[in-house]
């Protein structure tokens, strides 16, 4: 039993008539006959009591109306739904970032794009290496992470570009230097994030293309508890330039420049190669690229 039987079941029970259904839905009485017949075949009942030229509907008959009329109401209401969908008047976005967007960009962005569109938006944070799984499993829609991405089933489409900046505390013997060399950083207690975190990457990598040994003591996977152990002169860190801005124009850290060597990154969007892109989808990458050009 098809959806379109249950339609022509329907709409002769509603008409009381196969030709008069047969008119509404541009087929043939015969036609309409058959589909009849072809149910009560199938279902092994009478579905209709045919008494001279009037039809009836059986007890089995009526349940099957009541429950075809459901049917078919959930039908039309399921179509209105994906058109809300298609027309972005609703829908569900599943966004994953890396603590630094996450915590600093995106609710911002979000609170922007649902201005537009009344969507529900759900993130998650966490650091790269666990946005890019979520993303690999389909267990969220898309990424915007600040680390390098491993798997060849990702696109990865550049996104800002960024800069760590390496901080102390304003009683740091550091704090009134305009600059460090690198050697100055060797025996310095190091608080960092931790292993699978795009910073510790990047800050690992520029550390060693540039022959710099350091030693990392502390390490917190949370960049509010870095800046508050920064603050009280527990060690020095890199922390992203839009994590740390306002705490460097209060004068409450202080950033330091080594000589001849920058943190510099890029973030990216990422999402599965085989990820379908609906409206809504695409939508919100546009607007994404919109807010980071202002």
């Amino acid at each position: 039993m098809t959806l379109r039987d249950i339609e022509i079941f329907v709409t002769v029970c509603e008409l009381k008539s196969m030709s008069a259904a047969a008119k509404k839905l541009y087929m043939s009485q015969p036609a309409i006959s058959q589909a009849i017949s072809q149910m009560e075949g199938e279902l092994q009942v009478r579905l209709f009591d045919r008494i001279g030229r009037n039809l009836s509907l059986t007890y089995a008959g009526e349940i099957l109306y009541s429950y075809g009329k459901r049917i078919l109401n959930l039908v039309k209401e399921a179509e209105s739904t994906l058109d809300d969908v298609k027309n972005m008047r609703m829908g569900r976005l599943r966004v994953g970032t890396s603590t630094t967007v996450g915590i600093y960009l995106l609710p911002e962005i979000i609170g922007e794009f649902r201005k537009k569109f009344s969507i529900d938006v759900y993130f998650t944070i966490g650091n790269t290496a666990e946005i890019e799984k979520l993303v690999f499993n389909n267990s969220i829609d898309l990424g915007i992470v600040e680390g390098p991405v491993h798997s060849r089933d990702i696109v990865v489409t550049p996104y800002i570009d960024d800069e760590l900046y390496l901080v102390c505390s304003k009683s740091h013997r550091w704090a009134e230097k305009k600059s460090i060399s690198p050697a100055e950083i060797e025996n310095e207690d190091i608080i960092m994030r931790e292993k699978g975190s795009g910073t510790r990457e990047i800050f690992e990598e520029t550390m060693a293309r540039n022959n710099v040994r350091y030693r990392i003591k502390y390490v917190l996977n949370n960049t509010e508890a870095i800046k508050k152990a920064i603050e009280a002169n527990i060690g020095v860190s890199v922390i992203s330039r839009l994590a740390v801005k306002k705490e460097i124009r209060g004068g409450r850290l202080v950033k330091v420049d080594i000589e001849n060597i920058r943190f510099e990154r890029k973030f990216s969007i990422i999402y599965h190669k085989d990820k379908f892109k609906s409206n809504l989808f695409e939508e919100f990458i546009k607007h994404l690229y919109n807010y980071s050009i202002r």
